[in-house]
Formats: structure tokens, C-alpha cells, sequence
């Protein structure tokens, strides 16, 4: 039985995570835990869906802590 020949991919997933992870470690790197809340609150996207989800997040962090004990 002969293997299927692999399409070529279009996108590298996992190098271009690799990558930007290498450059986030990089410019974070000597900032305090909250310096890189701040710099990660910071950022826009482009695509209108992970703004979206950046905004969304960033309201939850601000929230106030809530003790779900209470219920």
C-alpha cells in the first residue's frame, strides 16, 4: 500500500506560532506581571472577531473578584 501524496501547505500553523511566541517572549521578557497585563491589554487586532474576544477578556479581568462561596 503506497502513501497519499501530502498537499503543500499554504500556511505553517505551528511555525508561525513558534515564531510568535519567540517574539512575545522576547518583548516581555523583563517586565513585571503586571507591566505585561498592561502590555497585553494594550494590543489591537485586525480581525474583528479576536477584538472582540481581547475586549471581552479585558472586561473580565477588570471585573471585580466575586466569591462564588456567597451562592
Amino acid at each position: 500500500m503506497t502513501e497519499a501524496p501530502r498537499a503543500k501547505k499554504k500556511f505553517a500553523c505551528v511555525k508561525f506560532m513558534r515564531e510568535a511566541r519567540a517574539r512575545i517572549t522576547a518583548e516581555t521578557a523583563d517586565m513585571t506581571i503586571d507591566e505585561r497585563i498592561e502590555w497585553f491589554n494594550s494590543k489591537r487586532y485586525s480581525d474583528p472577531a479576536l477584538e472582540e474576544l481581547a475586549t471581552r477578556m479585558r472586561q473580565s479581568t477588570q471585573a471585580e473578584p466575586t466569591d462564588s462561596r456567597d451562592d
